[in-house]
């Protein structure tokens, strides 16, 4: 048997589908099930039941489960030490960031493309935070004002927000009121509630005209004339085709950080990740690095 089996029923349970598993695993549904059907009659036991779309492990699953887990914890350990050597400005490094970073960031990463030409970047965008622990990804640009336990980094810059419309829309509704004007906001699974405790109290009665799940795609809404939106205030004001309805708001900020775990930072790929990054983006001073 391979680890490779176990990491079938490990994504299972981690990421509660078999979609999801499929996803993160880069496979199809059809080899997800394949394979843990045949560990199943590996180990001469059922370790799945119920429906794939909410699996339970029995308790045979639960009990190859903790050893996998195991298996997975000692594995990893063993890629970190070896990839943490590695001196080469060549090869594979995985980033992962949400897709409002990725864009604001493109001609940054577009110029580290050009500066080490070995290097094999993947940016992975998804609103699911990759796990660094588990090598899902070397490194992570997040917005976030606390970091991830267990990681290195350093702060690239802080996100003001304020309240953005598309100038057509102003123009169009012929006033500029809060309580007026349509909204756009994010779906009830996103964790928005600064956003939402400030309409609560300032705009109770706003009108939601849509709701998405991605920063991007509330820039690109509000850019549209959708509605207006929190966005980050740097990002607005460049945007011809908007207009401020407000000043910088309180309790708003975000910061961008750059992580990796500590094993990898000392290798040539990350490393120089880093310092590219850093003199594109900022000069944070001491206190910004963890």
């Amino acid at each position: 048997m391979y680890w490779g089996d176990l990491a079938y029923l490990v994504a299972l349970q981690r990421y509660g589908s078999l979609g999801a598993a499929a996803k993160v695993l880069g496979v199809t549904h059809t080899t997800v099930i394949r394979r843990l059907r045949d560990l199943e009659r590996r180990y001469g036991a059922r370790l799945v039941e119920g429906r794939w779309t909410n699996p339970i492990l029995t308790v045979a699953g639960s009990a190859v489960l903790d050893v996998a887990l195991a298996v997975e914890s000692d594995v990893l350990d063993l890629e970190r030490q070896v990839v943490g050597q590695d001196t080469r400005l060549a090869g594979p490094l995985k980033l992962t960031t949400i897709d409002l970073l990725a864009w604001a960031y493109a001609d940054v990463l577009a110029g580290l493309c050009k500066a080490y030409p070995g290097i094999d970047l993947e940016i992975a965008v998804d609103n699911r935070l990759h796990n660094l622990s588990r090598r899902e990804a070397d490194v992570a640009l997040r917005m976030t004002n606390r970091p991830s336990e267990g990681t290195v980094g350093q702060r690239l810059q802080r996100f003001e927000y304020a309240i953005f419309a598309a100038r057509a829309l102003v123009a169009s509704a012929g006033h500029r009121d809060l309580s007026r004007l349509p909204w756009v906001t994010y779906v009830a699974s996103l964790d928005a509630k600064i956003g939402d405790a400030w309409l609560a109290t300032n705009v109770p009665m706003a009108r939601i005209a849509a709701r998405v799940d991605t920063a991007l795609i509330m820039l690109r809404a509000v850019q549209a004339g959708i509605g207006i939106a929190f966005l980050p205030a740097s990002l607005g004001d460049r945007e011809a085709g908007l207009e401020r309805l407000s000043p910088d708001l309180p309790g708003f900020s975000q910061e961008v950080w750059l992580l990796t775990p500590p094993e990898l930072f000392g290798t040539a790929r990350v490393r120089s990740f880093f310092a590219h990054m850093i003199g594109a983006i900022s000069t944070p001073p001491a206190d910004d690095v963890r």
